[in-house]
């Protein structure tokens, strides 16, 4: 029978002057996981607390799976695709062990 986990991360900026423009990503890394194992992540950038606040977009691409006799590694980037710069953005990690 399979068992499903799931955990969150999170990425914060501390200040605007550090925020992610537009454009920009963070490289990223999971592991813990097994051959067979069904792994996904979403990055949700968090959202203005001004009613009518501004538009945040991020996309995960590049997604990269890895193995050698350490274990297994899954690489992946958070980018801003949207036109405004972002203060920070959680991250959903689901897998589903074989």
């Amino acid at each position: 029978m399979a068992n499903m986990s799931f955990f969150f991360g999170s990425w914060a900026s501390s200040g605007p002057a550090n925020d992610l423009p537009p454009g920009a990503a963070h490289g990223w890394i999971m592991w813990g996981f097994n051959y067979g194992d069904s792994v996904n992540v979403t990055a949700q950038p968090v959202q203005s607390v001004n009613e009518g606040g501004p538009e945040h977009i991020l996309a995960v691409e590049n997604v990269r799976m890895q193995t050698d006799p350490g274990g297994r590694r899954l690489f992946f980037t958070v980018r801003n695709v949207g036109n405004t710069d972002v203060p920070g953005y959680g991250m959903g990690f689901g897998m589903i062990r074989s």
